[in-house]
């Protein structure tokens, strides 16, 4: 297995290892049994069946999750891990921070996507293949984002540009490294509910 198949493989296995944590077994095991189960579960989804493994098989369907994606796994396992060992459970980032990642993220899918499929004559996807300028801009977000205490998106433009030019993996395009389908959607959601939960705040 080449080193971009096991991290795009690593990825949609972490989806699996985050599902079996919702099952009633992980919930009565000691933490040292806990971490042996989510190792197991790992190994398992990795493990060919028939010639394709159930992290294969998310992989036929979505395809390689982006950095960003990797990024927000790890954090919900290491989460998910601290909520059943008796600890708070509380993420990574404030809610702020979070909001503003899925914002981008948004803004992102509604501009690559429609274009990707023909809608329109501008493809802005083309631009991930390089360029300094789009380097620049990401810096700048970055920058003016720490700048206002928010570092969730900022780690996760430097993981998207650090892998991109290490070429982690087979796409050379730093869009796909930064951002990715299920991501969308799934960012699409949170940003909706967040901005209709503050709206609802607001009014009381």
């Amino acid at each position: 297995m080449s080193f971009t198949d096991w991290t795009g493989l690593s990825g949609l296995a972490l989806v699996w290892v985050l599902l079996a944590l919702r099952l009633p077994v992980a919930t009565r095991l000691s933490q040292a049994k806990r971490i042996l189960f989510v190792l197991a579960v790992y190994a398992v989804a990795l493990l060919p069946i028939f010639g394709l493994s159930l992290a294969g098989f998310l992989r036929g369907l979505v395809g390689d999750l982006s950095m960003t994606s990797m990024l927000l796994l790890v954090a919900a396992l290491v989460a998910r891990m601290r909520l059943l060992a008796g600890g708070d459970g509380v993420a990574w980032w404030s809610v702020r921070e979070r909001f503003a990642l899925f914002f981008f993220i948004s803004v992102l899918a509604l501009l690559l996507y429609p274009f990707a499929l023909g809608i329109g004559m501008l493809d802005p996807y083309r631009s991930g293949f390089g360029g300094v300028g789009l380097l620049v801009m990401l810096a700048l977000l970055s920058l003016w984002s720490m700048r206002r205490g928010s570092y969730l998106l900022p780690t996760a433009c430097s993981l998207a540009v650090l892998a991109w030019s290490m070429g982690w993996y087979e796409s050379t395009n730093i869009w796909d490294y930064l951002i990715d389908v299920p991501l969308a959607m799934y960012a699409i959601v949170q940003t909706v509910k967040m901005m209709l939960r503050t709206r609802k705040a607001e009014r009381v």
